[in-house]
């Protein structure tokens, strides 16, 4: 897959997540995707970002930066949101947070297989 295609793609993911259009994702997901060392199914891969949305209802994905390098593509995102129930310790008090989030995915036949990331969520539990 060509540099910008790959980026084209994962920017209509992220479309997709930041519209709730969970049952989109089947078209940028493999059925069976490795997160962190950990086998997933699609379907658990998906819950897993739904679950983000439960905290933070208004959870949004803002591509940064992205580096391509054959089935790898490697990403900075702005994460923003509302804390609208508790996290990590900190209340549920509606709280705009902000935080960085660093992926690298392995995307085989346009499908992500595979991702290694991180997202800074002592940011996302902060109390003023």
């Amino acid at each position: 897959m060509a540099r910008d295609e790959m980026i084209d793609r994962y920017v209509a993911y992220l479309d997709a997540c930041n519209r709730r259009a969970w049952n989109e994702l089947g078209a940028f997901v493999a059925a069976s995707v490795l997160v962190n060392g950990e086998e997933m199914t699609r379907r658990e891969y998906v819950a897993q970002v739904m679950a983000t949305i439960d905290v933070f209802p208004d959870y949004r994905w803002e591509l940064r930066r992205a580096i391509v390098e054959g089935e790898w593509l490697a990403v900075h995102l702005l994460d923003t949101g509302t804390r609208a129930k508790p996290f990590l310790n900190a209340p549920g008090d509606g709280a705009r947070v902000a935080t960085d989030e660093l992926d690298m995915y392995r995307v085989v036949e346009g499908l992500i297989c595979e991702v290694v990331g991180t997202v800074d969520n002592a940011r996302l539990a902060h109390v003023s």
